[in-house]
């Protein structure tokens, strides 16, 4: 809501809540556990009534404001002399019309006078039976009219005369002629023009008065005929009289042309131009134009000085506008839209009429009256700018240029002139007060606050089109654009004091987040509605005056906090950096302006301010990372979070913290090459540490837990085990800057392309960067992936006891066992195993930890063999575990979709194979 009283907010804006503070971008939560909650929305709500209980006078004093809206009422006699001015115009302007009751009940009750006072004045002002309207109209020309004479041209004159609407559609009407129809009654007073020769174009400019019976229910009629008689003199008939001569004119060998009819419903009051239409008698064909000037007036408008008019008509207007401000809203007058109600706007048209008040008039008084009423209770700006746009013509500039040189002399032509000058003026200076606290007083994050801010606008645009009124200002408010720069420039601060004031917090960091988040919300608004609103109505940026205005008060307080910032307050780097990418983003909206005025702005050198706390960030950034990764791997069930193949939350965490990181990175947008290399390398190294972390976080997970033992006699294989190996894949799998795997490389995330391509083109270094970084990456892998290999060897190692069993029972079954038969256990042992294994685990995973199984297989063979008795007669039993060997690798080759040849024919193997080979030979062949 907007309170148009300034006066009041110089005492109370300083306990308003600050402007919507929703901050675009929150990517701090790498500092944090979580992204902090926005600053609740709020917007400026006023209670108007309580608002206008204190108001400050010009000299600073307060006062009570209830007083002003008590002495904003009509005296007594003031009230019965607007009344007297009403009746009149009624009873003048509409006395035979049927509405004339509408009217009048209306009257009595916008004007609520004792019954018997209102019923005086009616019959006071009925008995003197006050002067009719008349039409004043001027016949200019006519245009591309027909020939209707054999030399191709016509000798055209006009008849003019006003008939009843309801008589309109009559077929005497369709049929006849203004002449016969004022010989039967239709028509009581005509107009004839003189009759111009030979042409198709006549010029007339003739003026022409016909009294109105009725406004709201007669019609214009303007016929065009072609004259047979060589001369023609005019004729106006009044009454009976002349009636002879007229019919003396008229031939019936005149030819009819064409007509127009015209509702006086449809005139101003004022006056003005038009061009009618002429049509056939059947109104099917168009006969030409015809143009015409006219207006209307009371027949005793001359009577009356201008002077009186308008202090009638200030009167007249100002009860109105008391009874519709009330009528509209009963309970708040304030803010009001001063839209009249249809009857009040057709008593104001007929009393302007009556009276002969041209537009400019009427707009004067209606502003006057308007300015008063919204000094007290404010008006929307919309209704200032309509009235304007009459002001502001030739004739209202014509107007204020006597009343500014006549204004406080002598012969000044009359008080209103004066208060009309001073409503001017004190509207400009109440514009420019309003202007230079619309950042408080509206909510320009809202649709209706730009609005608002767009329509006050228009009212100043307008009111510096008025030179004389301009050229009373101080110089450096005389042109619409310094003025409305130095509102802008004003609100700005105002609205800062009181956002930092609203803000304030127990560091002075953490007030300026808020104080940051506000501007950067402020400076999105303006780029998206209020830039082009404003550039519309003026030739004013207003984003480059708020960055320039912001620019004086929003650097030096960051710099100065940074300055007395101690860097060792590592809790502060979350609010810091929200600092630096609420200004980062509000330098990249600013750059979309136009560069005038831009180019010494400080506030584009905010990298330089924060080049020590990159460093601070970057640390703080790993400490949490890590925090946080140690509670993810804590509260991890270590099942997967997906069916099927998939990771567990510790991983799905992790890489969330890690793509924090990532975002730090490509938020933080350095422009320095040096700088942005140096951050760079210390950014991988820190990725490339958290990353080991996890992968150590989630292995001494399982070692403590002794997820690799089982004593239930069978080392089974778990979904457990097999995530866990997914996990660490996976991260080695990221840093990695090339990957045959779905995994997003780690390199590609965080973009760093175009950074070395930038720095080989500006320092040569972009390749070193890059293979620098590419080793780091690729460094951490190789730990992770050494890691990978103790888990999986001690993975692999828990299948040898169990397979040790299995080789024992295969060893102690009779001679002549068939081998196949023998070894079906410990194929259907390994055979659940694996399918548990490739069922769960990534395919490089799996195929890594098959070989493990396999090597662990023959490490158990190997040692069953080791530890067999030398007995005579075994020849057969090396022959089985031979063939138990040889069935085995066939197993794990799986028609070779499983490990190749390569793989299987390890060196333990060989040894193992060769063994049992000469343990197979007898004494003679040995």
């Amino acid at each position: 809501r907007i309170m148009a009283n300034r006066s009041w907010l110089t005492k109370r804006h300083s306990k308003l809540p600050a402007i919507t503070c929703t901050p675009q971008c929150s990517p701090t939560s790498v500092f944090t556990g979580t992204s902090k909650e926005p600053i609740k929305e709020t917007s400026i709500e006023v209670d108007a009534p309580e608002a206008l209980k204190e108001t400050r006078t010009a000299n600073g004093t307060l006062h009570d404001s209830q007083s002003d809206a008590e002495t904003w009422v009509l005296k007594q006699d003031e009230l019965e002399q607007a009344f007297q001015v009403a009746v009149n115009t009624t009873v003048g302007a509409m006395s035979l019309e049927p509405n004339l009751k509408e009217m009048k009940d209306y009257i009595n009750e916008a004007f609520g006078l004792p019954e018997q006072v209102s019923a005086n004045l009616w019959d006071k002002a009925e008995h003197k039976q006050p002067s009719r309207l008349k039409l004043c109209g001027k016949l200019i020309s006519a245009r591309d009219i027909p020939a209707m004479d054999a030399n191709g041209k016509s000798d055209p004159y006009c008849v003019v005369g006003i008939i009843l609407e309801s008589d309109r559609n009559r077929d005497k009407v369709k049929t006849g002629h203004l002449v016969q129809w004022k010989k039967e009654g239709f028509v009581t007073h005509v107009f004839r023009s003189t009759t111009k020769t030979a042409t198709l174009e006549p010029e007339w400019n003739e003026d022409f008065e016909l009294p109105i019976d009725n406004l709201g229910e007669q019609v214009l009629v303007i016929e065009v005929w072609d004259s047979d008689e060589k001369t023609v003199g005019v004729s106006e008939i009044k009454g009976a009289k002349g009636i002879g001569a007229f019919f003396k004119d008229l031939k019936h060998t005149d030819d009819f042309i064409g007509r127009t009819f015209l509702s006086l419903k449809e005139i101003q009051p004022q006056g003005g131009p038009g061009t009618l239409i002429l049509h056939s008698h059947t109104a099917k064909h168009q006969r030409g134009n015809i143009w015409v000037y006219l207006s209307m007036k009371g027949q005793e408008e001359g009577k009356i000085s201008l002077t009186t008019k308008m202090d009638q008509s200030i009167l007249l207007f100002k009860a109105l506008v008391m009874y519709e401000a009330k009528k509209g809203n009963p309970n708040c007058q304030h803010n009001w839209d001063a839209e009249m109600s249809v009857v009040a706007k057709e008593l104001l048209t007929r009393h302007t009429a009556y009276y002969g008040i041209d537009e400019t008039h009427q707009a004067a008084v209606h502003l006057s009256v308007l300015f008063d009423y919204h000094k007290i209770f404010g008006v929307q700006p919309r209704r200032f700018s309509r009235f304007l746009d009459h002001i502001i013509n030739a004739s209202g500039r014509k107007l204020l240029s006597v009343a500014l040189s006549q204004s406080g002399a002598s012969d000044s032509p009359g008080d209103w002139v004066d208060k009309v000058l001073g409503a001017l003026q004190g509207l400009l200076t109440e514009v420019y007060d309003i202007l230079c606290n619309h950042l408080i007083l509206m909510d320009v994050t809202t649709t209706s606050g730009v609005q608002s801010l767009t329509e006050w606008t228009q009212v100043m645009a307008k009111l510096y089109q008025l030179d004389g009124l301009v050229a009373k200002l101080p110089v450096d408010r005389r042109s619409l654009k310094s003025a409305l720069e130095l509102t802008i420039q004003t609100s700005v601060e105002k609205w800062y004091g009181m956002t930092s004031e609203n803000a304030s917090q127990i560091s002075a960091v953490s007030t300026l987040k808020t104080v940051s988040e506000s501007c950067l919300t402020l400076c999105e608004t303006i780029q998206s509605s209020i830039r082009p609103a404003v550039k519309k109505e003026a030739d004013v940026d207003y984003l480059v005056c708020y960055i320039v205005s912001l620019d004086k008060l929003l650097s030096p307080a960051v710099m100065k906090c940074l300055k007395d910032w101690d860097y060792k307050d590592v809790e502060l780097a979350n609010t810091s950096y929200g600092i630096y990418l609420n200004i980062k983003h509000m330098c990249d909206v600013a750059k979309l302006a136009e560069g005038n005025g831009l180019q010494d702005i400080e506030l584009f050198s905010y990298q330089r301010w924060f080049k020590k706390v990159v460093q601070v960030w970057l640390t703080v950034a790993l400490a949490r990372c890590k925090e946080k990764i140690s509670k993810a791997v804590q509260v991890d069930q270590i099942a997967s979070v997906t069916d099927g193949v998939g990771y567990s939350s510790s991983l799905v965490d992790t890489s969330g913290f890690l793509y924090q990181v990532v975002e730090f990175w490509n938020n933080l947008g350095w422009s320095c090459p040096e700088e942005t290399y140096t951050f760079m390398i210390e950014l991988v190294n820190y990725i490339s540490e958290a990353a080991l972390y996890y992968v150590e976080q989630i292995y001494t997970r399982v070692s403590n837990q002794s997820l690799l033992d089982n004593n239930t006699g069978k080392f089974t294989v778990t979904t457990q085990l097999c995530t866990i190996l997914n996990n660490m894949e996976y991260m080695q799998q990221k840093l990695l800057s090339q990957t045959s795997t779905n995994v997003p490389s780690l390199l590609k995330e965080l973009n760093l392309q175009t950074s070395f391509e930038r720095l080989q083109r500006e320092k040569g270094i972009g390749d070193q960067a890059k293979k620098l970084v590419e080793n780091i990456l690729e460094s951490a892998a190789n730990d992770i992936e050494h890691k990978i290999t103790i888990v999986s060897k001690q993975f692999g190692e828990q299948f040898i006891p169990t397979i040790s069993r299995f080789i024992s029972d295969i060893v102690n079954e009779a001679e002549g066992a068939k081998t196949e038969q023998i070894l079906n256990p410990l194929q259907a042992y390994l055979n659940t195993n694996l399918k548990t294994l490739s069922s769960n685990l990534l395919f490089s995973v799996f195929r890594n930890q098959l070989e493990y199984i396999w090597m662990a297989t023959v490490n158990a063979l190997s040692k069953s063999v080791s530890t067999l008795p030398k007995k005579p007669n075994q020849k057969y039993l090396y022959q089985r575990l031979r063939e138990s060997l040889e069935f085995l690798r066939g197993f794990f080759n799986a028609g070779g979709e499983g490990l190749t040849d390569e793989q299987l024919k390890t060196e333990q193997y060989k040894v193992l194979l060769n063994d049992l080979d000469l343990m197979c030979l007898s004494t003679r062949e040995l």
